[in-house]
């Protein structure tokens, strides 16, 4: 019986820091950049660190803008978040903020805008 007893409560303990490896284990980033979408649909492009913390950390953030005024389509263009107002050289999101992340791969539009702007 007391063998039984320490075999459930091993087993139970096994399921515990199997669930807890599982919700704290880093995402695998495989792309330089990322794009952060926000709850309120707010997207920021950049480096992410600290994925799965509290509070991830966004560096070389870029906003898109998007010109819809010319005949030939829309062009776009990346406004660094540190050339803005306030100069922020990174952005600390609460992980409950964001609804998604992205790969940005370097072939993409995106991707070549960022590499125009001479980020590593």
């Amino acid at each position: 019986m007391l063998g039984l007893l320490g075999l459930a409560i091993a087993a139970l303990l096994a399921a515990l820091v199997y669930q807890n490896q599982r919700r704290f284990h880093k995402p695998l980033i495989t792309t330089p950049y990322q794009a952060v979408t926000l709850q309120n649909g707010t997207v920021f492009y950049g480096r992410i660190d600290h994925l799965g913390t509290d509070y991830p950390v966004l560096r070389d953030a870029f906003t898109l803008r998007v010109d819809s005024s010319g005949t030939e389509g829309p062009t776009y263009s990346l406004v660094r978040r540190k050339d803005e107002p306030n100069g922020a050289d990174h952005i600390i999101l609460p992980a409950a903020s964001i609804a998604f992340v992205e790969p940005v791969r370097p072939d993409s539009e995106v991707g070549r805008l960022i590499g125009q702007a001479g980020v590593r």
